[in-house]
């Protein structure tokens, strides 16, 4: 850790993230604040008296946009709407602030990302001065400090007054632009996404890149995609649906020839291309043409099922002979499956099964 006499970095606090950059050439891995004193993380002693500062000013730009941004927003919601800001989150994909209300309509995001970017292209000034405890009594604060003698404010010309150490912008057009990307309910308030300035922009040209690919998918413009897709996505569903009713007809066509041709006990059943869903419901299928017990193997694993009164518990076969032979599974006595994630464990068990019930091979 180093400790110097006067630092450029900004230290993790008040909801936003610590500076990154380079004090003699070694990477700067951490910021914070202790006691009065910011210490500095290093991979090693610098070893020297003095300290040649480099700021990473992108992610200082970054955080300065995100965080005059969420000032003005969170003004916009107060003034407007009477909603306080109760934490902020600055994170390196997104930011979030979370409002003292249980909803927030897309009809009042909407208007709150309009008058915000309103307010960006005015291009106001932003500035930090700090003030005495009797002066904030003249001062429209917007979420009054603990007592302390003296607190930072961050004015956003005569919009918004913040008690706030972190870095901002010298003027709102620096932000560039606000975008809200959603909100949702969080703890009964409402927790808003937003990305500022080139976040903004870069979040913009990823959306503008995926529509132009789905316009070319669709053949059609952007405006009508999202009535492409809804068609697209009902003709799916319907044809999931025909393709389980034939599938279930299938089934049942395939229990009748099963129950009608059967000659040992249990009956072994393999559905290679089938999937253990229909493994149960063949079985459904094949009990209600009478009593039988069955094996059937799907792939890497096997369901064991009958409805018989006096045949073997199921679950209790599983877990006493499968699992030995690395299978994992289980079940009732009437219904159980194992899962082989070796194909020799199944082969094995398969034998063992034919071998128990005196099965021919």
């Amino acid at each position: 850790l180093a400790v110097l006499q006067e630092t450029i970095f900004y230290p993790t606090g008040g909801g936003q993230p610590h500076d990154t950059g380079f004090i003699n050439d070694l990477p700067l891995l951490d910021v914070f604040e202790k006691d009065g004193t910011v210490y500095h993380l290093l991979p090693e002693d610098p070893g020297l008296t003095k300290a040649a500062c480099r700021l990473n000013w992108e992610r200082r730009f970054d955080h300065m946009q995100q965080h005059t941004g969420q000032h003005l927003l969170s003004a916009i919601f107060l003034d407007e709407y009477g909603w306080a800001t109760e934490s902020f989150h600055l994170g390196q994909e997104y930011c979030s602030i979370d409002l003292a209300t249980a909803a927030l309509s897309k009809k009042t995001q909407a208007a709150a990302e309009e008058k915000a970017n309103a307010l960006i292209t005015a291009n106001l000034a932003v500035k930090a001065y700090t003030v005495g405890k009797d002066d904030l009594e003249n001062i429209p604060v917007r979420k009054l400090p603990p007592a302390v003698e003296r607190i930072r404010i961050v004015e956003i010309d005569k919009i918004d007054y913040s008690p706030c150490a972190g870095t901002h912008v010298s003027r709102t057009g620096e932000i560039g632009s606000l975008k809200i990307l959603r909100a949702e309910k969080y703890k009964g308030m409402a927790r808003v996404y937003f990305l500022c300035g080139g976040r903004a922009r870069r979040d913009y040209g990823i959306k503008h890149a995926l529509i132009s690919e789905l316009t070319a998918l669709f053949s059609a413009p952007s405006a009508e995609l999202l009535h492409r897709a809804e068609a697209e996505l009902e003709q799916k569903r319907s044809l999931e649906h025909k393709v389980q009713k034939l599938q279930s007809e299938l089934l049942s066509c395939k229990a009748q020839e099963i129950a009608s041709a059967a000659d040992t006990s249990p009956l072994f059943i393999d559905l290679p291309q089938g999937s253990v869903e229909q493994a149960q419901e063949l079985a459904r299928k094949i009990f209600e043409l009478g009593s039988f017990s069955l094996v059937i193997t799907v792939g890497d694993r096997l369901v064991l099922a009958h409805n018989l009164a006096d045949f073997c518990h199921c679950g209790d076969l599983v877990k006493e002979k499968a699992l030995p032979l690395g299978g994992r599974g289980g079940g009732s006595r009437f219904s159980a499956q194992a899962y082989f994630p070796q194909p020799e464990g199944l082969k094995e068990f398969q034998a063992y099964l034919k071998k128990h019930f005196q099965i021919p091979s």
